[in-house]
């Protein structure tokens, strides 16, 4: 516990930092989800964290690959802004301003689940990586060759690694969306590397809890009048979400809970 104690005091800037941009892409797009997703229960919230990170990658990308933007912290920056204005004006334009409201008093109790499971899920990760952050064996080195050529490059498409004067002949989104969360946080390409590793296990796991929840929920809509009240509803929802999350993030690959686990 100290250890970690002692890390936290370091390093926690840096994995608030992280987080911190990767719920502003969730909030950016929120009003997006709730107009496209209107039919899911929880109107696109426990996956706007996900399809933001998407989004606002995918506007990044696409500007700089046609010369608009550089690559550099403003540019991200703008892109954040322009898919939080573009997702505002969706949501003022085609609803009432009052679903807001609305969603807030149905579903305060999943907006706090959501965000402890998150929360949750990522700082574990964190942790289990600052104890296994060794970048090494099958196509970690490669990995972290094109974040790094990502995250130096000037403009897109990014340098390749392997060979000077080209650029990346692979698709790279993904590592676009590390570079830029690296970028925005003001931290080398290793020490992003591990952290994104930690979030994809954490949104994995908020995404499967979603779209889990949404169908339990969507099915309760249907017979919640006949047999049990609607907050009891949403409580099993939630619990068979967090069971759906489990068993997708720790139960369909054993080797962390027999091998990686007991060292």
């Amino acid at each position: 516990m100290t250890l970690i104690l002692e890390w936290l005091s370091r390093e926690g800037l840096i994995v608030l930092g992280w987080w911190l941009w990767i719920t502003l892409a969730g909030l950016a797009v929120f009003p997006l989800c709730m107009r496209l997703l209107s039919g899911l229960p929880d109107k696109g919230y426990t996956l706007a964290r996900t399809l933001g990170m998407m989004l606002v990658t995918f506007v990044f990308w696409l500007l700089a690959s046609y010369g608009f933007l550089d690559n550099s912290v403003g540019s991200i920056i703008l892109s954040w802004l322009i898919v939080a204005i573009a997702s505002l004006m969706v949501y003022v334009r085609f609803g009432d301003l009052q679903d807001i409201r609305v969603w807030w008093r149905e579903n305060r109790v999943l907006f706090v689940a959501t965000e402890i499971l998150f929360l949750g899920l990522f700082f574990v990760w964190v942790i289990y990586r600052a104890h296994q952050s060794q970048i090494l064996f099958t196509e970690k080195p490669m990995e972290l060759a094109f974040m790094s050529a990502v995250q130096r490059s000037s403009a897109f498409p990014p340098n390749d690694p392997w060979m000077s004067g080209y650029a990346i002949s692979y698709y790279y989104m993904g590592y676009v969306m590390s570079s830029m969360l690296s970028m925005m946080t003001g931290i080398s390409s290793t020490i992003g590397f591990n952290l994104t590793i930690a979030s994809q296990f954490a949104l994995t796991g908020l995404t499967a809890f979603g779209v889990v929840y949404n169908l339990v929920r969507s099915r309760a809509f249907e017979s919640v009048a006949r047999f049990r009240n609607e907050s009891a509803s949403r409580s099993i929802a939630i619990g068979v979400g967090v069971l759906g999350m489990i068993f997708m993030v720790l139960l369909g690959n054993f080797q962390g809970i027999l091998i990686e686990a007991p060292y």
